[in-house]
Order: C-alpha cells, then structure tokens, then sequence
C-alpha cells in the first residue's frame, strides 16, 4: 500500500511539472512574439484603454458568436463577455492548457463544466488568466469580461504542444488566428 501511495505522490508531482512548463512554455512564446499591441491614435501616442464606466469593451465584429462545435478551442465574445471552450473527439482524455493576458483587467471569470481535477486561476493583478484541464471528450471551459483591456493575448496548448492553428475557431465565422499564441486587439 505504502508502494502505492507513493506512485500517486509521483504522479501528481509530475502532473504539477507538466502544467508548469507547460504555462512557462506560453508565457515565452508570448514574450517571443516581439509585436506592439498597444492601439495608437493618429497622433502617434497611445490611446484610452478605458471606456466610460459601466461599458463593456468593443471588440471586433468577427469575434462575435458562437462557432460550431470543432475539436480544439473555440473561442467567442458576445454580449455578456468572452467565452472559452475545449474539447477533442477521441476516447481518450487529452489534457488543455493555456494563458490569457492583457494590460487591462480580467473579471467576472466563471468556469463552464469543469472537473475536480481542472484548474483554472486569474492572477493577482487580473491581467492574467491561466488554465488546464483534463477534457474526456465533454466540452470545458470559462467565461470572462475585460476592463480597460485594449487587447488580449491567447495561448493554447493539448498535451503539451501548441494547439494548431487549424484546431482555434474564433467567432461564428469559425475564423482561424494566423499562429497561436494570437493577439485580439480592441476595436473601441
């Protein structure tokens, strides 16, 4: 028994690795992407990254609704706020990661049909958002609101490697980012 006990130790050990390398991972490919994301006005200085208090912030028109159901990723906004869901269609458990960031805030986080392995935090000063869970071919995931967030950097990873871009549908149209990690910037 005590053989046993301590094979589980090991297990959860290196599943607490894995998820840490694996957001270490994004988080770098982030920091390597090298691209200005700070919107500009047409004097050259950087524009308000809040709008009036109460308003939810804009963002473009081609991330609004629901896409159909894909394996992999898909991710919406829509009235209520930005929303985030995984899922694959093999019997087997297949385990998404990923990192959300943004200069602005991320609130009102709200996780969607999670299990009690998954996990799923926003960091100390909101500007962060981190998850894995472990999906059984069901559908997880979360949904947010932003404030003052003039853009949004995601990051996917299943099983450890960079989603494909092929496998992120963005908006009803189903649209796919160019590379992963990708950048949605705010449109008001």
């Amino acid at each position: 028994m005590r053989a046993r006990a301590r094979n589980v130790s090991r297990i959860a050990a290196v599943g607490a690795i894995s998820v840490t390398l694996v957001v270490a991972g994004a988080a770098s490919a982030f920091a390597a992407t090298g691209t200005s994301i700070a919107p500009t006005s047409a004097a050259g200085t950087t524009a308000s990254t809040c709008l009036p208090a109460g308003r939810d912030d804009a963002w473009p028109a081609w991330t609004d609704g629901r896409p159909g159901r894909d394996p992999g990723v898909t991710v919406w906004h829509s009235a209520t706020g930005w929303h985030v869901r995984v899922t694959h269609n093999t019997i087997h458990d297949r385990v998404f990661s990923g990192v959300i960031r943004t200069t602005g805030d991320l609130v009102d986080v709200k996780a969607v049909r999670l299990e009690k392995n998954d996990y799923l935090a926003v960091g100390p000063d909101r500007h962060t958002l981190r998850f894995r869970f472990d999906n059984y071919g069901g559908t997880d995931g979360f949904d947010f609101t932003t404030h003052c967030a003039p853009f949004l950097q995601f990051g996917f990873a299943s099983d450890g490697y960079v989603v494909s871009t092929a496998r992120i549908s963005i908006g009803a149209g189903g649209r796919h980012p160019a590379h992963d990690p990708f950048v949605i910037a705010r449109t008001a």
